[in-house]
Formats: C-alpha cells, sequence, structure tokens
C-alpha cells in the first residue's frame, strides 16, 4: 500500500439546514503531475483509475484507524469522480469531542491537505525525461484523511514504499542499485544547482 498527499485548495466546510456539517473537496486530480517523490520519480493518476469506490472506504482523521470520521459503508463518507477528480464528502458528528476539534482546526485553516493509502494495479512509466513519470491506470483506494503535512510521504515506511516502487520498476529495466543511486543524486544535484542560480 502506499500513501500520497496533496493541498486541497477547494476543502469546504458546510452547515446544512438542522446544524449537520459536511466536509468536502477533491483528494485527488486527474493527469495532475505530482512533485518528484523522493527525487525518484514523477506520478499522476488517469481518470477513474480507483476502481473499488463503491467498497467499505474510510475517511480518517491524520491516518489514524481509532479516530474515523466517516465510513462509506454507513453514508457517513460518500466518494465520487467527476472530470476533474476524486471527490469526497464526510459528515462529521458533532456528538464526539475530537470531530468538533477536527472541525475547529479545519475551519482554522490549520489543516487543510488530503492524504489518501491506495494500492496500485495497473500502471505505465514513461522513462522519456530526466525524471520518470508513473501513470496510475487501476489503483484499490483504502481511505483519505485531512491531515496536515501536504508534501509527498516523508515517514520511513513511506520513504520504503516510494523507494521500492521505483526500485522494482528500475529492476525491470536493467538498473542496478549503483545506477539507482547515481540517476537519483546526478537529479538531486541539479534540484540543487537550479536552486542556486
Amino acid at each position: 500500500m502506499e500513501q500520497r498527499a496533496f493541498d486541497v485548495t477547494d476543502l469546504e466546510l458546510r452547515t446544512e439546514e438542522g446544524g449537520k456539517q459536511k466536509l468536502s473537496g477533491y483528494f485527488i486530480e486527474w493527469d495532475k503531475l505530482s512533485n518528484p517523490i523522493l527525487g525518484y520519480f514523477q506520478e499522476k493518476f488517469s481518470r477513474g483509475a480507483f476502481k473499488n469506490l463503491d467498497s467499505d472506504i474510510r475517511a480518517l482523521w491524520h491516518h489514524d484507524t481509532k479516530q474515523v470520521l466517516g465510513r462509506a459503508k454507513n453514508g457517513t463518507l460518500t466518494i465520487t469522480e467527476d472530470e476533474r477528480g476524486a471527490r469526497f464528502e464526510i459528515i462529521p458528528d458533532s456528538e464526539i469531542s475530537w470531530h468538533r476539534d477536527a472541525i475547529r482546526s479545519i475551519k482554522r485553516g490549520d489543516v487543510s491537505e488530503m492524504s489518501f493509502m491506495f494500492q496500485s494495479h495497473q500502471e505505465e512509466w514513461d522513462d522519456s525525461s530526466e525524471m520518470s513519470v508513473r501513470t496510475i491506470l487501476e489503483a484499490d483506494l483504502y481511505e483519505i484523511s485531512p491531515v496536515t503535512w501536504a508534501a509527498y510521504p516523508t515517514t520511513n515506511v513511506d520513504v520504503r514504499s516510494a523507494k521500492d516502487v521505483y526500485q522494482s520498476r528500475s529492476t525491470k529495466r536493467g538498473l542496478t542499485s549503483v545506477g539507482l543511486y547515481r540517476k537519483r543524486l546526478e537529479l538531486i544535484s541539479r534540484e540543487v544547482i537550479d536552486e542556486c542560480q
């Protein structure tokens, strides 16, 4: 499983009649190229990549399985797709104290990004430019989460995940570990030189 995080510019919190609140926005936009993932590759999702949106997907607070904000099975999480991307709608419970705290953090703008966990089943790689581009064609979505940081994965588990994806792909292309590290160092050096100019 892999984890990605994106800045959500249109994270919306609205209150409907009767005081029920809904949190909504896009957690992924189709064909939008990511920033370089740990210096290994860039990534994008093709339209309709998620094939399991009718399954029991969860919305968690900061990926914490003890803090469930919504669940597809009981209707407190809805995920739909349109021409722009995959959109979510969460119905938080005002009776739960940490739900109220989460809503306050979102209202203040302290938490304004979304992250999601997925597993790729079909993908294409484009190696024609300096940095490879991975296009996810088909994947299963497991959960989405409002999070503080929109940066791509930085924890050890996520670093290994991105590194494993790239090394697996590169092994199929015949690159050795030494070749991978040389390519990565070359890409990082170019970024540093570009920033200094």
